[in-house]
């Protein structure tokens, strides 16, 4: 999948937006397990800086998937493109998932 959008800014995945980790994993509740926090990305002291960055659409994330959504085909996501984003301190979460 090329157009994995991903706002959690403080990943080192995230490069302009655009997730670069060749596979992600999902699990049942929704959450992105492969979340995980760069210590060289500073939270909000540059915010702006990050809009500045080019997404990098290269990348074909694979997505293991094993949440109950119409999207998941034997635990693999078929969607054309998926959001992961959280609130304040909660998990990095698919906002892409429809429930079955």
């Amino acid at each position: 999948m090329k157009d994995l959008k991903c706002g959690l800014k403080s990943c080192r995945y995230n490069k302009g937006y655009s997730c670069c980790s060749d596979e992600i994993s999902v699990d049942s509740g929704t959450d992105c397990r492969t979340f995980s926090p760069d210590p060289n990305k500073r939270g909000n002291l540059f915010e702006a800086g990050e809009e500045f960055v080019p997404a990098d659409y290269s990348v074909d994330t694979a997505v293991a998937c094993t949440a109950e959504c119409v999207f998941n085909k034997q635990e693999k996501c078929v969607a054309n493109g998926i959001t992961v984003m959280s609130e304040g301190e909660q998990d990095a979460v698919c906002l892409t998932f429809m429930r079955r």
